[in-house]
């Protein structure tokens, strides 16, 4: 297969995929050293002139979010559609293995989806693309390529009634009612990408699946009301343009004062006003969550208690890969890995500074959550003060009270002069599984905060 050259220019690599109409090749373009995807599709197949007529589409249309397609041959059994090769995962596989993903990601996907859809609009003969799902969607280098325009048909066709591909639940309803088509059933579709992203949730059937985006979505209100505006039974209720929408999502981006860059990681910082105070416990039960959540976290030493040593030090074949061990389902980098600095593999860190000092508390403030455990019984109100002496200038600072039951709790905020102050709900076992109520709803405000 190696050594096989077609059409006097590319090398074929290998088979990448099969499906039911066309088999798919890696190929390198042998003068321009650069990889391509060939897209084999037989002349005696009954979808052979839906193919050729998808790709004469394509090859007319030039954005970046559009795989580009760069020839089309054939011969006497078959034709060959030649097109940019995208190395990447779709929008179904990222999701399910990352999770719900930060809410500026999200934003910064479909802000991309509604410049493809104006772009498509906008040129001489409008297209209509008919079936946004999470499979038709790649995610490549921060960059959404969208797919499989088998689906698209050009606006002034649809008077026709051809007949086109959708698939059910994230299609518009009016797609199946037989009414006029406009560019609000795209608005619709991208309603269902972003509901996709927000809770994770894929749907197989029909809209009936669909939860309250209220009730089920990890994300700020205002992306819930736009999510919701889009996915309005009537199309007439929705945005009335993708611009209108694309500017409500920008604008929502603008707002958001914690906006980080994608491959950027998030960081919360944990420290405590003593020693002995549950920063380490409290460390691994927030980790514990993220990961329970499927999204990948570490826990990142940064004081000297080597903590990290001791725990490795009782498991018998714990070994190291770059310098991190992986303890109870939890990345852990010891003091002094660089691990972090280098790459983002872990889009969450948490970062144990044990107890806070005036050394350590310039770096504790470049986190993006920062946490202070504390005590208020009589013999830990001297480390307490001492604390809130260091960072009384600083009003986004989270003060997490330990070993407190709800009486205390209600006493001792009264003396914190509106500080942001939690109640730790008690768990024994830093790695379980949270399923308090109370701790769930803890947790999860970090999550708001952090937007993932």
């Amino acid at each position: 297969m190696r050594q096989e050259i077609w059409f006097q220019k590319y090398q074929i690599i290998k088979l990448l995929g099969r499906g039911s109409t066309a088999k798919v090749y890696l190929a390198e373009h042998i003068l321009l050293k650069s990889y391509r995807a060939i897209k084999c599709i037989s002349k005696k197949h009954p979808l052979y002139e839906f193919h050729c007529k998808e790709a004469i589409l394509l090859k007319n249309l030039k954005h970046p979010c559009i795989p580009i397609i760069y020839d089309i041959e054939e011969d006497d059994n078959c034709a060959y559609i030649i097109e940019q090769y995208i190395e990447g995962q779709t929008l179904k596989d990222y999701i399910q293995e990352k999770g719900p993903i930060d809410e500026n990601i999200i934003i910064h996907f479909a802000i991309q989806l509604c410049d493809l859809i104006t772009y498509l609009h906008s040129i001489e003969r409008p297209i209509i693309y008919m079936d946004f799902k999470p499979e038709n969607i790649i995610i490549a280098d921060a960059t959404i390529k969208l797919i499989d325009f088998g689906s698209a048909i050009y606006q002034d066709e649809l008077s026709e009634q051809l007949g086109f591909c959708a698939t059910k639940g994230y299609a518009a309803p009016e797609l199946y009612q037989g009414k006029n088509l406009d560019e609000r059933c795209n608005i619709y579709g991208i309603g269902m990408l972003l509901y996709y992203m927000v809770t994770g949730i894929y749907i197989t059937k029909t809209c009936d699946q669909i939860k309250n985006i209220d009730l089920s979505g990890c994300c700020s209100k205002q992306l819930k009301h736009i999510i919701n505006r889009c996915l309005k039974f009537n199309p007439s209720l929705r945005y009335s343009s993708v611009k209108q929408l694309s500017k409500h999502l920008s604008a929502l981006i603008r707002k958001n004062r914690n906006y980080m860059k994608i491959n950027q990681s998030l960081k919360i910082a944990v420290a405590g006003a003593q020693e002995r105070i549950g920063v380490s416990h409290l460390s691994f039960r927030i980790c514990s969550h993220f990961i329970h959540r499927r999204q990948k976290c570490a826990y990142e030493e940064k004081n000297n208690s080597g903590c990290v040593s001791r725990i490795k030090s009782r498991y018998i074949g714990l070994f190291p890969k770059d310098g991190i061990y992986e303890c109870n389902g939890i990345p852990m980098l010891p003091k002094g890995c660089n691990k972090m600095k280098q790459d983002t593999e872990y889009p969450i860190c948490v970062q144990d500074y044990g107890l806070l000092t005036k050394e350590n508390f310039k770096e504790f403030l470049k986190a993006n959550v920062k946490i202070l455990v504390i005590g208020a019984k009589d013999w830990e109100l001297a480390s307490a003060e001492q604390a809130l002496e260091i960072t009384k200038e600083h009003k986004d600072i989270l003060y997490f009270f330990n070993y407190l039951n709800g009486k205390q709790f209600q006493q001792v905020i009264k003396s914190m002069e509106q500080r942001n102050c939690y109640r730790i709900p008690y768990e024994p076992d830093p790695f379980a599984k949270p399923k308090q109520k109370s701790e769930i709803e803890l947790l999860n405000e970090l999550v708001r905060m952090l937007k993932v």
